[in-house]
């Protein structure tokens, strides 16, 4: 199974999913606008922007941010709860296949 292929449309859906959840996951961690964009590597505008639906976020984006929210204990179980998170990323661990994470790329 390729864990890291997700089809243009797939993508578009977790980015939905995540994007109408961002200001309650947000809000769960008790962090400001600046403080995620800091965390993630955009501006504030940018962060402001997607969480407003105002602009997509790419596909780096959102990568980062479900990093951001999956290992922070005050958002984990929300983003699982949302399938805002691909759960083939945790397939790829559970099995084992990490090791072949450069092939894959």
């Amino acid at each position: 199974m390729d864990y890291w292929h997700f089809t243009k449309e797939e993508k578009g859906a977790l980015i939905r999913k995540l994007t109408v959840a961002l200001p309650m996951l947000r809000a769960s961690v008790q962090a400001s606008q600046e403080e995620i964009s800091n965390a993630i590597g955009v501006s504030r505008q940018t962060y402001n922007a997607i969480e407003s639906q105002k602009r997509q976020m790419s596909w780096s984006t959102y990568m980062a941010l479900i990093l951001f929210f999956d290992y922070n204990p005050a958002s984990h179980n929300t983003i699982r709860q949302l399938d805002a998170f691909p759960n083939r990323l945790d397939e790829c661990w559970l099995t084992g296949k990490i090791g072949q994470i450069g092939s894959e790329l």
